[in-house]
């Protein structure tokens, strides 16, 4: 390769509804320093002292970059992190100049390489990431436990439109294409380490089960059946990648306004040209994609149709949660419930106490214990949920035995007082 600065970045990803907005950080360091960086032997202080002489950047901007240095090495010294899985893409890139409302991306021949010496092969011979390979495509040199050929380009569209307006009509009809196939939240990473290192991981991708269906549906008039309209609210959400990083702003921190942009990543079964210009293979194969064709692509005999996917012993599929806010509070306002109930049988117990006959403490205590157990319940009852929902838990919300333990013990008590009112009157 022509360079030998590396960018090691950060990126801290909030949901929307937070109101909190995601960030890309990076900073750049020389390859030659990679190494000693992640054993701790260069500190980040030593990274940018020479950019401190300099003086070209603002000492505040020095410092932030440094404190992400800092966080980022104490990371990876402490939870003892190594590179694992390398991803190799070409990048075909669609922008109007100096029109930011619709870019597009196009990675082709998508690769994801082993890093790693978990199997005991040491790939890396004491380095941070192998030597042994280039850029060179497809690889043939590396064994094929070693390498995972994505089948599939990765189109992703991402939008700059104001809040409410509808995407361009040809957006609209490009992603609904019957050549692409929606898949939210799709990460090249994490696809690699599920298919090199699959006994390192307990949560299989939810496309994953799906990499061996063709995703090409059949040809349709555009002016036939029912047409409708795509959901383009994404989980990248606009944000810039390393590419547009680098073109945009040497290093530093990137903002990811949420609520602005928004994306969406699809698998295309095409590939990546070169000949005419930088719109025209675009195109050229939207051209072919959306022009009228009645015929069907025939499914070829001997394809097999999976209804259901059951996930290999010991693995769960990641199904992509979105939490509401509201779900926090229903849970808060079931659990205010179950204390309103409890102050309702401690005022009982209290107003018994006021008679001061035996039968009367008898009986509040009865329901003193009745409202401290309700409190105690309830309180591990709402912790349980609010943890769960917080990890995405499939588990059961419902409370089956709650309410019957408490009509039992409402229950005990008035029977218990009917008891020794009959016992103490006879």
């Amino acid at each position: 390769m022509s360079t030998d600065t590396c960018f090691i970045e950060r990126k801290t990803h909030r949901e929307d509804w937070t109101g909190e907005k995601s960030v890309k950080a990076r900073f750049p360091i020389k390859e030659s320093k990679v190494n000693d960086f992640l054993h701790g032997q260069f500190t980040a202080k030593q990274l940018f002292e020479k950019a401190r002489k300099e003086g070209k950047k603002s000492t505040q901007e020095i410092d932030s970059l440094e404190r992400l240095a800092q966080e980022v090495q104490y990371r990876v010294l402490k939870d003892k992190m190594r590179p694992v899985v390398r991803t190799f893409y070409n990048r075909t890139a669609f922008q109007l100049p100096g029109d930011a409302r619709v870019r597009i991306s196009l990675d082709t021949e998508l690769s994801m390489i082993r890093e790693d010496n978990f199997d005991g092969i040491d790939r890396t011979h004491g380095n941070w990431r192998r030597m042994d390979i280039g850029v060179d495509y497809p690889f043939s040199q590396l064994p094929e436990s070693d390498i995972e050929r994505f089948p599939y380009a990765v189109l992703e569209v991402k939008l700059q439109t104001q809040m409410g307006q509808e995407p361009p009509q040809w957006v609209r009809e490009m992603v609904s294409s019957h050549l692409v196939e929606a898949v939210p939240k799709f990460s090249k990473f994490i696809h690699g380490t599920s298919t090199l290192l699959p006994e390192m991981v307990t949560l299989v991708p939810f496309w994953q089960p799906q990499m061996d269906i063709d995703i090409r549906k059949p040809k349709q008039d555009a002016s036939y059946g029912i047409i409708s309209k795509h959901r383009l609210n994404g989980t990248g959400h606009g944000e810039m990648d390393e590419e547009e990083l680098a073109g945009a702003a040497g290093y530093g921190s990137v903002v990811i306004n949420e609520s602005e942009n928004r994306t969406e990543s699809s698998f295309a079964s095409i590939s990546s040209t070169k000949n005419g210009g930088l719109l025209g293979p675009l195109i050229d194969w939207y051209k072919k994609a959306t022009l009228p064709d009645h015929s069907f692509n025939k499914v070829p005999e001997g394809t097999r149709f999976e209804s259901t996917f059951e996930a290999p012993p010991g693995k769960k599929i990641a199904v992509p949660v979105r939490v509401e806010p509201k779900v926090y509070f229903a849970t808060e306002r079931t659990f205010l419930s179950w204390l309103s109930i409890s102050l309702i049988f401690g005022a009982t117990a209290t107003t018994l106490m006021n008679y001061g006959d035996l039968v009367s403490l008898i009986t509040a205590g009865c329901f003193y214990l009745t409202a401290m157990l309700t409190i105690i319940y309830s309180s591990g009852v709402y912790v349980f949920r609010v943890f769960s929902i917080r990890n995405k838990r499939a588990v059961r919300y419902d409370d089956q035995l709650g309410p019957r333990l408490v009509c039992v013990a409402l229950a005990l008590s008035v029977g218990t007082s009917f008891l020794f009112r009959f016992l103490n009157w006879s």
